[in-house]
């Protein structure tokens, strides 16, 4: 018998490595932490610091060539299959201390979301990106309902509940924003950074 094994409905992301002042990026990260309030989303830890929209204030200027970077990228990625132009419509930084991260969530409304990391701590074994599947398909798809693995087997990415997919500065990760993710513990001392954002589709 011939048996063919397929994938339906499988999700894309795309990473680049983008050259930036990262130095730069880290005072200006630090200097908006002193200077404005944070505020829970998906944060978790008393180390964890979540911005508020950065859109409408007046950003530093290594923070505005960032996102110049991140939009012709988006735009780029939109426009290998798609018409219209995207739009920016917010971001923000993490900065997670030790015991910081992030839940698993979504980004309702928006199209493409993504992160940039700033600072990755040197001696960082957790602190991953996990990308997660549905909710309700990570339960039916358990080894408890479909079967336990059997000895040996090499796991697929189809076999996995989430993908890990590790930080490091100067990289940029761009996912459809319906998919659940979440940001494992920062298990170190040294603090990592991170700027995350959202587009939307612009008609």
């Amino acid at each position: 018998m011939d048996i063919k094994k397929g994938y339906i409905f499988p999700k894309p992301f795309w990473s680049s490595l983008i050259d930036v002042n990262i130095r730069g990026l880290q005072e200006e990260c630090y200097e908006i932490r002193n200077n404005v309030p944070s505020k829970y989303k998906s944060n978790l830890g008393q180390n964890s610091y979540h911005s508020p929209n950065l859109l409408n204030l007046q950003n530093p200027p290594e923070i505005l060539k960032l996102m110049k970077q991140i939009t012709n990228c988006i735009q780029t990625i939109h426009q290998q299959s798609r018409r219209e132009n995207v739009r920016l419509v917010d971001f923000w930084i993490n900065i997670n201390g030790k015991g910081g991260s992030n839940v698993p969530h979504t980004h309702p409304g928006a199209k493409y979301s993504g992160v940039f990391y700033i600072k990755v701590p040197k001696e960082m074994k957790r602190g991953n990106l996990f990308f997660l599947r549905d909710y309700n398909e990570t339960y039916l798809t358990s080894q408890e309902n479909m079967g336990f693995f059997k000895q040996g087997y090499n796991l697929l990415p189809y076999d996995l509940p989430k993908i890990p997919v590790k930080p490091l500065e100067k990289l940029l990760i761009v996912f459809p924003s319906w998919s659940p993710h979440s940001v494992e513990l920062n298990d170190t001392d040294e603090e990592r950074i991170s700027l995350s954002f959202n587009y939307i589709l612009f008609r």
